[in-house]
């Protein structure tokens, strides 16, 4: 998407799509074919050594590093393009020295490439914030695409992009972007402040319980990274990130959601418009699980369902719980709920919302005492994130699949959807009667 489309006719709109649904670089993959060589090769003697011999600082220890740097930034950045996507990549001074290569042959292969007509650019950006209390930042990556020049350097080097697994392959370069030591695949994080990013704080060593969450995710990692199973983006494991840690009660109840890992693509993020369906339809495009087109069933009215189960109240999820009759519009009814139960007020929307407000109210009674319950969005996203736990362990033990958690949903591939519905509604049955202890379960609504 937006690969033919010349730089200076994109729109605000079309600007912000590219950088949304671009492709992170890992910079992991080199040649390993002869075309993908010699197409590195002529890059280097044809566009690179000549711009820097033009600069006149062309030394021969430099010219041994330009293949390090070019090779893996043209692999990610055909992957890219084959899909319809741009790339995206970290380019400040700090990001760059970790780059294979190095921070000065990248400079010179990235101002090479773009003077030559080969590569075009969304500069990267990190400016202050006035929203919040804090000092907040708004921040994008630098994002690239190659030309129909560059295309044309390829194709003429013999490279198909169907399978350009063929002509650059792993295992990456040694001195490649590395994961921090401190982004692991716990979280905890500060309670966040509006304008500014929650900060992550350290997990003492002999939390029993962390331990016990990191166990889990090692082994779910371990799944999801053997190959086969997830391609399409770059993907690194999944973290669980838990909120509130340093509020009075933390005990790793608060959140926990699973997200993509550092320098990897945010696949839960990736969206292609601004309606209900943008994301998901931007993950049926770039995204193949064990080889397959994906399918994402979900637990529908998540939240609701589950406010049912911790308060005992039956729920039968197999009729629209939002369609309430009356002069109350769908639409609004979800609005009303998903926003009093996130917020835990039910006065919420204002006049606005005065239709829906009663629908639900008179509907769901124990909204009115929101209030009161004590239970809060971070707890109902923990119970949620402990049900996709337990059907992303049962997919993984008794069917061997691949998948991927996008906060109430999984995704799984095409001809498994029935499989990935059955475990939600399994998963979410089990949670409530065998881990929670209740006598009985809420009817999720899982489609």
């Amino acid at each position: 998407m937006h690969l033919n489309t010349p730089l200076d006719a994109m729109g605000v709109a079309e600007h912000r799509e590219a950088r949304n649904r671009s492709r992170f670089m890992a910079l992991e993959a080199t040649p390993v074919s002869p075309q993908a060589s010699s197409l590195v090769s002529s890059l280097v003697e044809m566009v690179i050594s000549p711009f820097q011999q033009s600069q006149g600082q062309l030394r021969p220890t430099m010219v041994t590093r330009y293949p390090q740097t070019l090779g893996p930034f043209l692999a990610d950045l055909l992957h890219a393009g084959q899909q319809g996507r741009w790339s995206s990549l970290a380019t400040s001074n700090s990001d760059l020295t970790t780059y294979p290569g190095g921070k000065t042959a990248f400079a010179t292969m990235r101002s090479s490439l773009l003077a030559d007509g080969l590569l075009e650019e969304h500069r990267g950006f990190r400016i202050p914030s006035k929203k919040g209390h804090g000092p907040s930042f708004v921040a994008a990556l630098t994002s690239f695409r190659p030309t129909a020049k560059l295309m044309n350097m390829v194709e003429g080097h013999g490279i198909d992009l169907g399978r350009l697994d063929d002509h650059f392959g792993k295992p990456a370069v040694l001195n490649g972007p590395k994961v921090k030591a401190t982004e692991g695949w716990l979280i905890a994080r500060a309670m966040k402040v509006e304008g500014s990013a929650p900060k992550s704080l350290p997990i003492a060593p002999d939390d029993t319980q962390a331990g016990a969450i990191v166990a889990r995710m090692e082994m779910l990692n371990r799944h999801l990274l053997a190959p086969g199973h997830v391609n399409g983006i770059v993907f690194k494991g999944l973290k669980r990130v838990f909120n509130s840690a340093d509020q009075p009660g933390f005990n790793w109840q608060w959140g926990g959601r699973f997200y993509s890992m550092r320098l990897s693509d945010r696949y839960e993020s990736l969206s292609d418009g601004k309606d209900a369906g943008a994301g998901r339809r931007a993950r049926a495009k770039v995204i193949r699980l064990d080889g397959e087109e994906v399918e994402e069933p979900d637990l529908g009215a998540s939240h609701l369902s589950i406010m049912h189960g911790l308060l005992g109240l039956p729920f039968d999820g197999r009729t629209d719980p939002y369609n309430l009759g009356g002069p109350a519009r769908r639409e609004e009814v979800k609005w009303f709920i998903t926003r009093a139960l996130g917020k835990a007020d039910p006065d919420i929307g204002g006049k606005r919302y005065g239709w829906a407000r009663e629908a639900a109210l008179g509907r769901y009674p124990f909204l009115r005492d929101l209030p009161t319950l004590g239970i809060g969005t971070l707890d109902l996203q923990y119970h949620e994130a402990e049900i996709i736990m337990l059907a992303m362990e049962d997919l993984r033990d008794r069917y061997g699949i691949g998948f991927l958690p996008v906060h109430d949903a999984l995704m799984v591939p095409v001809s498994k959807r029935d499989v990935g519905v059955e475990v939600l509604k399994g998963a979410f049955r089990r949670y409530f009667v065998e881990t929670l202890g209740m006598a009985d379960a809420p009817v999720p609504r899982v489609h």
